[in-house]
């Protein structure tokens, strides 16, 4: 007869703890996602759930960026802790000095972590890149695997934002961050790429194999379920009885601000809606201080509003708004489009057609793409929806369906699983279950015997 340890760990096993019989035992995973986006904490928690020991951090200090569900709630897993991390100097996007100081602060913070938690496996997002290197390089001493989430092209990135300032900046500047995230990617175990064309963009960087992987940002759709117009954010906001083109989200200047500002004065102008900008950055600064002589009753500019009212705000909206410039579209895909999908609204996106974001759209059938050069086409399209508004319903209806199709934590997990499970582990388990292990076998190499 088997003892009451073997057979609790048996139990265990069939309830899928260890999953051995899909190819995973448990990790300590450590997941750092700069920004405390929602998505990549409702994978954290999913990971947990099937008995990860996970630790998620964010950067706590970056106010630019909405955050999502980031303390623990009643129902987590026991298995999860989240850390909002500090720095000792201030964070500002403003001054390039100051930025890198405090990135290459907030790197030093970060592995100190990865020492305390000794993880197998570390994902990074979103990660600074002169921070990403110091994480790195902590994650080889501790013996860790390394995983390089790619959401966006930051060495691309960077040179747009100070080609802005100075072409000899742009190339000095870029070509500093490009060589560094040529090595980081090099060095890393594996890199998910949020879109083929990332993948595509890494080939020509001579950058590719099997450890290059493929998996699509989400939305968690529990979070974001549709809700009625007439909602109680949208009653306080005076939005409720009106037809209301809402962004929501981080406004850059790569997000095309200006494009805002004529759609606020086309609706002025017309008498035909409201636009409710409710955003942060270097855009939704531009935004305020060029619109102040538009009507606040018909431009409604708000700061981000807690992640627990996202939903009602989304739910405002008649048509939700993405905006990306042309010369972003290789490097960034806007993810707030995909808490748009999971809202069921009619979407305008004015972005490059090649942007995951615009495929995303329309394959989807959820809203209108449109070029972002092309200012009468996203008057146009917002015309549409304001004589249509079965249009406006059917494009919503389609969004939620495609997201119920595609944002399924569970398959999610099992691809991220895949790519953060160690070879020597997931060969182990698979091995465990080839030649059928006896409980008694099973339970010696979990630790019952």
């Amino acid at each position: 007869m088997y003892s009451a340890v073997i057979k609790d760990k048996f139990n265990e096993l069939e309830a899928g703890l260890y999953r051995y019989g899909n190819g995973f035992l448990p990790m300590r995973i450590f997941v750092n996602e700069f920004c405390g986006h929602p998505f990549q904490l409702e994978l954290s928690r999913e990971l947990a759930r099937r008995g990860h020991q996970v630790k998620h951090v964010f950067f706590a200090d970056n106010h630019s960026t909405p955050k999502g569900q980031t303390q623990i709630r009643a129902n987590d897993p026991g298995g999860l802790e989240i850390e909002g991390l500090h720095i000792t100097r201030e964070f500002s996007k403003l001054s390039l000095l100051t930025r890198r100081q405090a990135d290459i602060e907030y790197g030093h913070v970060v592995a100190e972590r990865v020492a305390q938690f000794q993880p197998d496996v570390v994902i990074s997002a979103n990660m600074p890149l002169d921070a990403q290197a110091i994480l790195l390089s902590a994650t080889r001493q501790n013996q860790a695997r390394f995983v390089f989430w790619l959401q966006d092209v930051y060495s691309v990135a960077s040179r747009f934002v100070l080609n802005k300032r100075s072409r000899l900046l742009g190339w000095v500047g870029g070509t500093y961050f490009e060589r560094l995230e040529k090595k980081l990617l090099r060095e890393s175990d594996a890199i998910i790429c949020i879109a083929p064309s990332f993948a595509t963009f890494l080939e020509g960087w001579g950058i590719s194999g099997p450890n290059v992987h493929v998996i699509g940002n989400w939305a968690p759709l529990d979070e974001v379920q549709p809700r009625t117009k007439q909602n109680l954010w949208a009653v306080e906001h005076d939005v409720a009885d009106d037809f209301c083109f809402v962004y929501s989200g981080t406004l850059g200047m790569k997000h095309r601000p200006e494009l805002l500002l004529e759609l606020a004065r086309h609706l002025e102008a017309n008498k035909s809606g409201k636009l409710v900008v409710v955003a942060g950055g270097a855009g939704a600064d531009w935004l305020a201080a060029n619109a102040k002589d538009i009507d606040p009753a018909v431009l409604k500019l708000l700061p981000f509003q807690p992640y627990e009212r996202v939903a009602e705000v989304l739910g405002s909206a008649d048509v939700l708004i993405t905006l990306l410039d042309s010369e972003a579209g290789s490097f960034a895909v806007p993810s707030k489009t995909l808490s748009y999908l999971c809202a069921g609204r009619a979407l305008i996106v004015a972005a490059p057609a090649a942007n995951e974001a615009a495929r995303v759209v329309t394959r989807a059938k959820a809203g209108i793409v449109v070029s972002p050069d092309n200012h009468a086409g996203l008057l146009d399209a917002a015309d549409r929806y304001l004589k249509n508004k079965g249009l406006c319903v059917e494009s919503g209806r389609n969004g939620r369906a495609y997201a119920e199709r595609t944002f399924a934590i569970e398959a999610i997990t099992d691809s991220f699983l895949s790519v953060l499970a160690p070879d020597s582990v997931f060969a182990a388990s698979l091995d465990m279950e080839r030649e059928k292990a006896t409980v008694e076998e099973i339970a010696e190499t979990t630790g019952a015997l």
